[in-house]
């Protein structure tokens, strides 16, 4: 009887806090933080850092565009609750590395697009001699 007694305040405990941790960080207020992450992340990446690493640096520059992750200011996180910093956090990082990714690729296709193009060029005026 004890035993039970103690196995239902503990479901009783588990409840209340799942319930309190959803009170604060809600479903719909779940995609606003996301959305509002995800902005923040395409304001603060540098696009043409990024396409410049990818230009000069080529599959080097877009491999480092893709294992570095950007996190977001400290001072946007002061004073949220955990459940918000780490949607949040969660949400930069993963929209911060696709911005990054996807210009270093830009780069990228470019930087080797100017290289063949010099070669054509070179190769064009070495055998008109």
């Amino acid at each position: 009887m004890k035993h039970k007694l103690v196995l239902i305040l503990f479901a009783v405990v588990l409840l209340a806090s799942v319930n309190l941790v959803t009170a604060q960080v809600g479903v719909g207020e779940t995609s606003d933080i996301c959305q509002r992450a995800k902005l923040d992340a395409q304001a603060d990446v540098s696009k043409m850092l990024w396409f410049g690493a990818g230009c000069l640096f080529g599959i080097l520059g877009l491999g480092a565009a893709y294992i570095i992750e950007p996190s977001p200011p400290a001072t946007r996180l002061l004073g949220k609750p955990p459940e918000y910093v780490a949607v949040y956090t969660d949400c930069y990082r993963d929209e911060g590395k696709r911005v990054q990714t996807k210009n270093a690729l830009v780069g990228c296709l470019i930087g080797e697009a100017a290289v063949l193009i010099i070669y054509a060029i070179a190769f064009a005026g070495a055998v008109s001699y």
